[in-house]
């Protein structure tokens, strides 16, 4: 079976990365379209995807009352995050390039990913 990551980055071109993150922080699945170079250093990275653990976390703390978390959206100048909780605690982290119809995507990656992860 093909990697999440793949198949994300596969839905369209202003894809810049797909990864899938552990509750540690790590990469277990993820790479960047060909184009794509990573904007900050490794350990900025990996303090990145621990903060957005901890907002899904914080977030998933309203799910009773709001219902289930689906996403979350981080904008910067230079790029866009969006964030999925998936199962066992991971988190879909998807950077894309601004100016992407953000929308498109995060229905397109809710259809890929639906309950299988």
């Amino acid at each position: 079976m093909e990697e999440i990551n793949t198949r994300v980055l596969s839905l369209d071109k202003r894809i810049r990365f797909a990864g899938v993150v552990t509750p540690m922080g790590e990469v277990i699945e993820g790479g960047f379209q060909e184009e794509a170079k990573p904007l900050i250093d490794q350990n900025k990275e990996q303090q990145l995807y621990l903060e957005s653990l901890s907002a899904i976390s914080s977030l998933r703390e309203y799910s009773d009352s709001l219902g289930d978390l689906i996403y979350n959206i981080t904008e910067y100048r230079k790029v866009i995050l969006m964030t999925f909780p998936l199962k066992e605690s991971k988190i879909l982290c998807i950077f894309l390039f601004p100016g992407t119809d953000l929308m498109d995507i995060k229905n397109q990656v809710i259809r890929l990913i639906g309950s299988r992860y």
